[in-house]
């Protein structure tokens, strides 16, 4: 027989207690039945098995913890191989692998043999990709980014008594339904690597695109907003054209001798004459303000003045008026009597004759001669004041006029004296003034490089991104159409192996449909998953058949052509229903005609293989022959 990739075959599994083997079987291609009573270990030692290639979440008995290490020889395609791991209830135990069968493997020594870890690490491969490797089967990535592992397609290939009423995987802690689809797409060969690749290369490129896009879009934001977009046209000619100019001036300065200069270059004389000028408007404004200020301050002291004297008449005229009215009979310094004589005009104390009215009349006019003096003061007062507002506002546009004038006038006669000095000044200024526009030119063509480039990585992954599109739509659809032709596949002979299970469930005589999922864990007939006990753990079984057949069918199918069922009686199955479900996994792997192997386990062996080629190991009986012969 020939062998289609990828295949595994076991060719001898040995358990071992430290030094004693505490069990030891040799299995063959095709089927191969461990038979034995109930309890006897034909369980213990499917686990065994199925934890020496790899699997997780072994319900350990406590026999077989008693127990240290398994040994596997095995087929990888056809190559012969060894796998070590040593028994423990801890997850996630390493794997040793010796690349040659298990004669040399039990006399090798310790670096013979290579320890896989069971993930990968940085520096080591698992145990899972080198023995992926050795099948030819490409990785996969599952649920979370994590790669497939043995262990999950274990759960496929490994129908496990615990698991009785899945009817597809064996029970994980960490079972998801992405998980499952992965798996089950990955062993029916949907699962398309290359489109997984050009998935993981489109999220890539999609990144990197959105990247650029942002670069650019925050370089044109920035553009945007200062308003200095850069020419994108015609920079080059720009540069070449602010160079030439640049090396025209070069070489004036070369040739100073023959610069040309105005012969009256009355520029300085001009603005000496301005300066002038303005220094003298600013000087005598400046020398006004100051004057009114002088003039304000000494108006005012003497406004406050008349307002002093004007406020001493007043008060004089009050004490005129009460010394007026007083009457004197003794003088008061001699204390002699005072006659009364000419008293109506003149003094009533010293007798001196007045004038009418004269004294009242100088009052007045002194008062009003000091009130007109205050007066016309306060108006000049005012007349001064606005003067000088007007003149300090003046004031701060002479001063920077003159500080400007004054600037030019230093910068021009501080520096050039001769007009040739001032020839060859005025083309530096010029040359200094092309150095920055050039400066500004190249740093606009590095801006231009910079978002040329960004805009070809933009194009190129644009590309690259639809290449990816186009290339992943066609993946898909080809994957679509075989994921239909495989799952129909095993669908029709699920149900032609269902019609040769004893006419005992009604769904199974003459199904018109079965369906099932790798995402749900389910498999259906007739649209119906609920079935009695014995009736799914025969749908179980015959649809993993159905895999292995289908798997025999299709060589694009990565399940690699290797079967564990046990509890092939389980359910409270009638002895003669398991008899015929024994009787048609027998009948439907003798049509195959490439390689493969199934091994079930059976407490009800139908008796026309009891002494079969397909039975393998003693026939264990609880009490009288273990599977395990443990030592206490």
């Amino acid at each position: 027989m020939t062998y289609l990739k990828p295949t595994l075959i076991v060719n001898e599994l040995a358990v071992f207690q430290n030094g004693h083997v505490a069990y030891k079987c040799t299995f063959h291609k095709g089927v191969n039945i461990i038979r034995g009573r109930n309890s006897s270990g034909k369980t213990t030692i499917m686990d065994m098995l199925a934890f020496s290639l790899g699997a997780e979440n072994i319900r350990w008995k406590p026999q077989a913890l008693k127990c240290t290490m398994t040994l596997v020889e095995v087929l990888l395609n056809d190559n012969i191989v060894c796998l070590k791991r040593e028994i423990s209830a801890d997850p996630l135990r390493p794997m040793y692998i010796f690349w040659g069968g298990m004669d040399k493997a039990l006399n090798a020594g310790v670096h013979d043999w290579e320890l896989y870890p069971f993930k990968r690490s940085e520096n080591k491969i698992s145990f899972t990709q080198a023995i992926f490797n050795a099948l030819d089967l490409p990785l996969a990535q599952g649920a979370g980014s994590s790669n497939l592992t043995l262990h999950q397609v274990l759960r496929v290939l490994y129908a496990d008594q615990p698991s009785v009423h899945s009817p597809i995987f064996r029970f994980d802690k960490f079972d998801n339904a992405l998980t499952r689809e992965t798996v089950g797409g990955y062993l029916c060969g949907v699962y398309n690597d290359e489109l997984y690749n050009a998935q993981l290369e489109l999220r890539e490129t999609d990144t990197e695109l959105s990247k650029k896009v942002s670069e650019l879009k925050s370089i044109f934001n920035v553009l945007g907003r200062s308003g200095h977009a850069p020419d994108m046209q015609g920079i080059d000619a720009r540069i070449a054209e602010l160079t030439d100019l640049r090396e025209i001036e070069s070489k004036k300065i070369i040739n100073s001798n023959k610069i040309e200069v105005k012969k009256e270059d009355n520029s300085l004389s001009d603005l000496r004459g301005q300066l002038n000028s303005a220094k003298t408007e600013y000087s005598d404004v400046k020398s006004k303000i100051q004057s009114l200020e002088f003039e304000i301050s000494d108006s005012e002291l003497f406004i406050q003045e008349l307002e002093e004297r004007l406020k001493n008449l007043e008060q004089s005229g009050e004490t005129r008026g009460v010394f007026d009215s007083m009457h004197f009979e003794f003088c008061p310094s001699c204390l002699t009597k005072i006659s009364s004589l000419n008293e109506k005009h003149s003094c009533h104390l010293c007798k001196s004759e007045e004038q009418d009215d004269k004294a009242s009349n100088q009052l007045l006019r002194m008062k009003n001669e000091l009130a007109l003096q205050v007066r016309e003061s306060n108006q000049l007062m005012v007349r001064r004041r606005e003067q000088l507002v007007k003149l300090k506002r003046e004031l701060p546009s002479l001063e920077s006029t003159l500080k400007r004038l004054e600037q030019e006038f230093f910068q021009k006669s501080s520096y050039w004296e001769s007009p040739i000095e001032a020839a060859v000044g005025e083309i530096y200024r010029r040359i200094g003034s092309l150095d920055e526009e050039i400066k500004t030119a190249y740093e606009n063509k590095k801006l231009i490089v910079v978002i040329n480039e960004l805009q070809e990585q933009r194009d190129n992954l644009q590309k690259e991104k639809n290449r990816l599109d186009d290339l992943i739509k066609l993946y898909e659809k080809n994957e679509e159409r075989l994921k239909e032709s495989i799952y129909s596949s095993i669908s029709n002979i699920t149900k032609e192996l269902l019609q040769e299970d004893l006419p005992l469930q009604r769904e199974f005589i003459d199904p018109e449909n079965v369906e099932f999922s790798f995402t749900d864990n389910a498999v259906y007939v007739n649209g119906s998953r609920n079935f009695s006990e014995s009736s799914a753990v025969v749908l179980r079984h015959i649809f993993h058949l159905a895999l292995l057949s289908a798997s025999i069918e299709h060589p694009s199918m990565r399940l690699p052509r290797f079967l564990m069922l046990d509890g092939i009686d389980d359910g409270g199955m009638e002895k003669s229903r398991s008899h015929n479900l024994q009787d048609v996994i027998i009948r439907e792997c003798s049509h195959f005609e490439c390689d493969y192997q199934l091994i079930f386990a059976t407490s009800e062996i139908n008796p026309k293989y009891q002494e079969s080629e397909y039975v393998v190991g003693e026939y264990y009986e609880p009490g009288v022959n273990y599977s395990l012969k443990v030592m206490a």
